[in-house]
């Protein structure tokens, strides 16, 4: 892949080299297979690597490393390139008229795309295309599973939402693919809640950080009711039990270990976007 010449960088402008290209593309199979799933053999994935570098080495000019790295630039082209042959797959299907989508829907993110009512409000503030891919390169950052954010990116943008359709194309159950979304959801929510908060200079308190937290079913309303439990235990997460949140909310013990874990995890992200924010200014 790396075998055309490379062109000299116009003044002000770093151009990669077809090694840099090469060895960032190897780098990024994972998220093919993983946005492939059991329906990328070998030769598949080779298809779409190749084709990944192609779209990078014609379109490297507008590698910008201010706003990321090579790999990261690559890794979205990657997940295009894989969503576009489950794109071409789905379409052989009969009845699959989801899979139509018009250039301008094509275009559309996984937060502009699944944040329907009652969010609308959030849709409109994340309708700059710039503004949406600048957060769902953070949202990439902060999800606990590189695999649970290329299902959900491709349940969005290959299938039109459409989850039966992408777990008989991806050979992955419905089930886990309903969670990546949800998961996708949660995470874009809370990082756009963050990002107001790190531009609004605010104190980061329990009560903030709660702010931050999805308040709707679809994204987990639990999430705020959990995080006010533990609020109300005293304010230190880390102490908080699984009895607690059973006691204060009355949910199953299993219900509790599970919310409370991600309850954790959502109140992490918040910190560490809000954090990285401003270490940024």
């Amino acid at each position: 892949m790396a075998g055309q010449a490379d062109r000299v960088a116009p003044a002000g402008m770093v151009l990669v080299t077809g090694d840099e290209l090469a060895e960032a593309v190897a780098s990024v199979r994972g998220t093919v297979v993983a946005v492939l799933g059991p329906s990328g053999n070998g030769d598949v994935v080779e298809d779409v690597l190749q084709s990944t570098w192609e779209s990078a080495w014609h379109s490297r000019e507008r590698f910008d490393p201010d706003r990321g790295s090579l790999r990261t630039w690559v890794g979205t082209i990657a997940r295009n390139r894989a969503v576009d042959h489950l794109r071409a797959v789905g379409r052989s299907r009969a009845g699959q008229e989801t899979l139509e989508a018009s250039a301008v829907a094509r275009e559309k993110t996984a937060v502009s795309t699944v944040m329907e009512d009652p969010a609308e409000a959030v849709v409109e503030a994340l309708a700059a295309h710039r503004e949406v891919a600048e957060v769902m390169r953070v949202v990439e950052s902060v999800m606990e599973s590189s695999e649970m954010t290329a299902r959900a990116l491709a349940v969005v943008l290959a299938f039109g939402d459409d989850v039966v359709a992408a777990s008989e194309a991806m050979g992955v159950s419905v089930t886990a693919l309903r969670q990546a979304r949800r998961e996708l959801v949660r995470c874009a929510r809370v990082v756009r809640a963050a990002q107001e908060v790190a531009r609004s200079g605010q104190a980061v308190t329990m009560r903030v950080l709660i702010s931050c937290l999805p308040d709707d079913g679809d994204a987990g309303d639990w999430a705020r009711q959990v995080a006010l439990a533990c609020a109300q235990a005293g304010g230190r997460m880390e102490a908080v039990t699984v009895e607690d949140v059973m006691q204060a909310t009355g949910f199953s013990h299993s219900t509790s270990r599970q919310y409370l874990a991600e309850t954790r995890h959502l109140l992490r992200v918040a910190t560490t976007v809000i954090r990285n924010e401003r270490a940024e200014k």
